[in-house]
């Protein structure tokens, strides 16, 4: 695994082919700044398979970097760990809405590198089978209900704020101190009838409606410390810390005024209607070794628990996703 690490400190330059390679992982490449880490980037022949970006230096800090190497077209998927002393889960959360998919404090050791980098291995696979939709770069037209994914699959929609990928979200979540836990509250929504919505919609139209959804969610709760990501079926998990979240269930409805004032189109301008249901909720379970799976599964049964009982409540409300096509 070849990895580019970039940090100011010239000690943390000493001590981190040491660190690595004690972890077996020998292939090194160092820069001391942003600029110097994005000119390697450029002139290296060999891509990189992982970045280790301490997120406090002069002039280019890493988060800024970390944007400037996720608008790289060959770093989209590329494993980004941060490297930071922070306490505070506000820098990480930015770093990760930067596109950051893990991190590491300091001081660390052998075992902290190393663990987070069989990480990254695993996440780099499962990137690359993930799915990248661009609604802003995608072609109009295309077949409704042909797609190169399943409704099932976690689409990672590009250029949405804070919208990050399922794996990152879960490496975030899992190294949550308690402190961090007692302030975090997680909740889920779903785009209600998703498989019409899968059926009748071309790709663009369907990468459009889930990047609505999550943008409408961003407005309400309306604070940095949101990260969400699309767990496939049009479900967007999130997690959020601080006392920001609106009331429930409340939330909902804002978040739906939000997405209907957005007037979303087909591609020939005909209405789409996109409808979201919210669960109530969730604290995140205290177990570091079973909290990303209790906690995703406790909230994604709330939002389905939701639609149960609006849909019991209103049979007959149904969005005409297909009256147009």
């Amino acid at each position: 695994m070849k990895i580019l690490a970039v940090d100011d400190d010239p000690f943390i330059r000493e001590l981190l082919p040491v660190v690595f390679r004690e972890a077996d992982y020998p292939h090194l490449t160092l820069a001391d700044s942003g600029a110097a880490a994005l000119e390697l980037l450029a002139t290296t022949k060999e891509q990189f398979d992982c970045l280790l970006l301490d997120i406090e230096m002069p002039e280019m800090d890493g988060i800024t970097l970390c944007r400037h190497i996720r608008a790289l077209d060959a770093y989209q998927d590329t494993p980004i760990l941060m490297v930071t002393s922070r306490s505070d889960a506000t820098a990480i959360e930015r770093a990760f809405a930067a596109g950051a998919n893990d991190y590491v404090t300091k001081p660390f050791d052998v075992k902290d590198i190393a663990t987070r980098v069989h990480i990254a291995e695993r996440m780099l696979e499962n990137t690359q089978r993930a799915p990248r939709l661009d609604p802003h770069q995608l072609p109009p037209g295309g077949e409704p209900g042909t797609h190169e994914f399943e409704l099932t699959d976690p689409v990672h929609i590009g250029r949405v704020e804070q919208l990050v990928l399922p794996f990152s979200l879960g490496n975030y979540l899992s190294q949550l101190s308690r402190q961090h836990i007692d302030m975090c509250q997680v909740f889920a929504t779903k785009i209600e009838h998703i498989d019409e919505l899968f059926a009748t919609c071309n790709t663009r139209e369907f990468a459009r409606a889930i990047a609505a959804s999550a943008e409408a969610v961003a407005r309400v709760v309306d604070c940095p410390q949101l990260l969400m990501t699309h767990n496939g079926s049009g479900t967007l998990l999130c997690i959020v810390t601080g006392d920001s979240l609106p009331a429930w269930p409340e939330i909902e409805i804002l978040v739906q005024a939000e997405l209907d004032a957005m007037d979303l189109r087909h591609d020939d301008n005909s209405p789409m209607s996109v409808m979201l249901s919210v669960g109530g909720p969730i604290q995140p379970n205290a177990s570091r070794t079973q909290r990303v799976r209790k906690t995703f599964d406790r909230a994604i049964r709330r939002v389905t628990m939701r639609q149960k009982v609006k849909l019991d409540s209103s049979p007959s409300q149904k969005p005409s996703v297909s009256a147009a096509h």
